[in-house]
């Protein structure tokens, strides 16, 4: 599945050309819904090749080099066989990417100046993905889910078990067994250990101890490495004596992706079903904590009269870097257009000509991706939790204590 972060998402906002084209779509996965995805896919070019022929910002060669690339994906096999509920298309003349994305999008399709990115602030926003990590002295598993379930996977570098982490050599002495470990410098990082582990006794437990934190600084490492700055929560499946030395290596790593919340015991012999099964709430339970946690800032910065949520106001605050969280009604949407200088938006009227219907934006879109790209947070709430009937509410700086994209 393709990997989608923040990095990813910021290179999208970035794109500032015309025409910038964004198709959003969901994925039939029963049989026979091959020909059907091929026939929306294709409608969905064409539709895009019209708004373009309308707003007269390419002729009609320029077009057709523009999507040729996208109509040979409608008849490949390969790009079919692609795991994921939806999928979403960005094309400019700049950038063409292609994310397969365990979501089953509404169907759209958005021409303008730069990419339509608001369905995508919802995967920033609430974890799409989740990993489970079950790691024991003798095995290492790694899975990654989403709603609809988790399969295993493979990472590169990831160790297989305390011996293939540590290189350990196996001796006996006179007092019993004996490890020792045969690494040298790794990566630029320190060796490996030099003391004896003796079983039995408790100078041993100690230096147990220690090996085992060598060991999940590696294992913190190579998943680190592998999730970058992927969005969602990795859960810990271990026994209980491994969950604090685990979290204190992680922190060491860097893998900040880990929640506190985990399983315990031994889960390597679980089904994939089975992984899902227990992993899902912790992951429901993290979206809805954030949501809460969002809420509860929210109500602490009205009640301080720092926080707006007139449109013409937020706009403003937008530009000038104020807003330190912008909360969005996943469903609200206002056509139009969005002045990153000045602040100001403009309402697509009725009546507008073809061509500026055919450029028009998505203004709360415009917005997110501003406050985001000023180093702010958003977050997109069903319709029923919005605290205010505008669609959208800002949070702005100095008006509270901000919290950090971890606290959320």
């Amino acid at each position: 599945m393709d990997r989608f972060g923040t990095t990813e998402f910021r290179e999208l906002v970035g794109v500032n050309a015309t025409p910038a084209i964004s198709i959003y779509m969901p994925v039939e996965r029963r049989e026979m819904t091959g020909k059907v995805n091929r026939l929306k896919l294709r409608g969905h070019l064409e539709e895009a090749e019209r708004r373009i022929k309308a707003a007269e910002v390419l002729d009609a060669e320029e077009s057709e080099a523009l999507l040729k690339p996208l109509y040979a994906m409608v008849e490949d096999r390969d790009f079919w066989n692609q795991s994921g509920e939806g999928v979403a298309i960005f094309v400019s003349p700049e950038l063409q990417r292609v994310y397969w994305l365990p979501r089953a999008f509404e169907e759209e399709v958005v021409v303008g100046d730069n990419f339509h990115t608001r369905p995508l602030l919802g995967m920033l926003a609430t974890p799409a993905n989740y990993w489970v990590l079950a790691i024991g002295e003798e095995q290492v598993n790694f899975w990654e889910g989403s709603v609809s379930g988790a399969s295993p996977v493979e990472v590169e570098n990831l160790p297989g078990d305390l011996h293939d982490a540590l290189k350990l050599e196996e001796e006996k002495d006179q007092d019993g067994l004996m490890l020792r470990s045969a690494t040298g410098p790794r990566n630029g990082r320190p060796g490996g250990f030099m003391s004896p582990m003796v079983h039995g006794h408790g100078g041993g437990r100690d230096q147990h101890k220690a090996y085992l934190k060598q060991y999940f600084t590696r294992v913190s490492e190579a998943i680190a490495d592998y999730l970058g700055e992927a969005q969602g929560p990795l859960i810990l499946a271990a026994v209980d004596f491994c969950h604090p030395i685990f979290h204190d290596a992680a922190r060491s790593a860097g893998l900040s992706q880990l929640v506190e919340s985990g399983i315990e015991g031994n889960v390597h012999f679980w089904s994939d079903a089975e992984i899902h099964q227990r992993a899902w709430p912790i992951v429901e339970a993290q979206a809805q904590a954030r949501v809460e946690r969002a809420l509860e800032l929210w109500e602490r910065s009205y009640g301080k009269g720092s926080a707006e949520i007139d449109l013409s106001q937020v706009a403003r605050r937008v530009v000038e870097g104020r807003v330190h969280m912008l909360l969005l009604d996943e469903s609200a949407q206002l056509r139009g257009d969005f002045d990153r200088e000045m602040g100001q938006v403009h309402e697509l009227e009725d009546g507008a000509e073809e061509s500026e219907q055919a450029l028009a934006k998505d203004v709360y879109d415009e917005l997110a991706e501003v406050v985001i790209e000023m180093g702010g947070e958003v977050v997109v709430l069903p319709h029923d939790k919005m605290p205010s009937q505008t669609g959208l509410g800002a949070i702005l700086r100095g008006g509270d204590t901000p919290m950090t994209t971890s606290q959320i």
